[in-house]
């Protein structure tokens, strides 16, 4: 099943069982010459038989298709090594690709003392891979082919620039079309839910990394956005300011509780926040370490950091450490996109 967006661009809906996002959305650029797929899903039966039935159904031959990865999570890229062909280009940022190849998305144990430090205990930790974000990842190298910020491909008629957008992942990326106001977003800016963002080996600062990219492209003229999962509600502009905002009532609440109760673990101060969590997954500890992550990152981005000797999280807030963010395009209305966004009374 696909459907048609404008001008040789076709979505296929790919399932993603076991996982609260319940599909991806997968870009098909066709073209007769070759053609282009955009982002692939887990490497389990239930994606392949949806993306292969797909590609089939629109005519794609991958022996004249080239893949698009827009960052490493295995709900986007897991399909990639079966689906290629040995002609087919696999596209992605370095920063992603190589921590793929290093097996930082197929195995979390490598992450296990990092855990430990947030706060979890062994016994919590004994199922790590058991994530389908783990265990439907991709299962064999692969050849990557790098693109970095200001490239340029080309498919379908459509001169597509590869935009570097850190935050998600260390190395997501977005294409843009200028010439029909088309922007793929992967997981960049989602419409109907809040983009995870998470901690991650030599990478500061994820959040104020993902808060940086979401203004660098609100320069960008945006007709039709395509995001990897679920539907487009409202304008780009209006979701940009929405996260943003987002981020900055949770921060402070954050700071709150750390004013309150000093010396939390990432773990502990998770625990204190209110959360929203939906599915069979809420008691999960997978569900527990997403609010972790952000919370973390918060703590990174904003206020403090997490020491890796005790695990607690310390205020080391100075002066407007979001000075270094500030540098708003000047598209930008600062009252409405200020980050970091004014501190609660309590705050110092």
């Amino acid at each position: 099943m696909y459907t048609h967006i404008e001008d040789n661009i076709y979505t296929i809906p790919v399932p993603l069982p076991g996982n609260p996002l319940k599909c991806l959305n997968s870009y098909v650029i066709k073209d007769g010459k070759r053609s282009l797929v955009i982002d692939t899903g887990f490497r389990m039966p239930e994606c392949r038989e949806a993306l292969t039935t797909g590609l089939a159904e629109l005519g794609i031959d991958m022996n004249k298709a080239d893949i698009f990865l827009t960052h490493l999570h295995s709900d986007h890229s897991g399909l990639a090594p079966e689906l290629a062909s040995p002609s087919s280009k696999v596209y992605i940022s370095r920063e992603d690709g190589e921590r793929i190849l290093h097996g930082l998305v197929s195995n979390a144990n490598l992450r296990y003392a990092e855990y430990l430090s947030d706060g979890f205990s062994e016994e919590e930790l004994t199922h790590l891979n058991d994530s389908p974000s783990m265990k439907y990842s991709q299962d064999k190298p692969i050849e990557f082919t790098y693109v970095a910020d200001g490239d340029m491909l080309s498919y379908g008629g459509h001169k597509l620039q590869v935009i570097e957008t850190p935050g998600h992942t260390p190395g997501h990326i977005c294409l843009y079309d200028k010439a029909g106001k088309v922007m793929f977003l992967g997981d960049h800016v989602l419409f109907n839910i809040t983009p995870n963002i998470t901690t991650w080996p030599n990478f500061s600062d994820p959040l104020g990394h993902y808060v940086h990219s979401l203004m660098d492209i609100s320069i960008y003229d945006v007709r039709v956005p395509l995001p990897g999962h679920r539907q487009v509600t409202g304008t780009m502009a209006e979701r940009i300011g929405t996260i943003i905002e987002h981020h900055g009532i949770r921060i402070r609440e954050m700071l709150d509780i750390m004013d309150a109760c000093p010396g939390l673990t990432a773990y502990d101060l998770s625990g204190r926040m209110t959360w929203r969590v939906r599915g069979k997954s809420r008691g999960s500890p997978w569900a527990r370490r997403r609010r972790i992550w952000s919370t973390s990152c918060a703590a990174a981005a904003r206020a403090g950091s997490v020491t890796a000797g005790s695990g607690a999280i310390t205020r080391t807030e100075t002066a407007h450490m979001g000075k270094k963010y500030l540098s708003l395009p000047s598209q930008c209305s600062a009252s409405s996109w200020c980050w970091p966004l004014p501190l609660s009374s309590s705050s110092p």
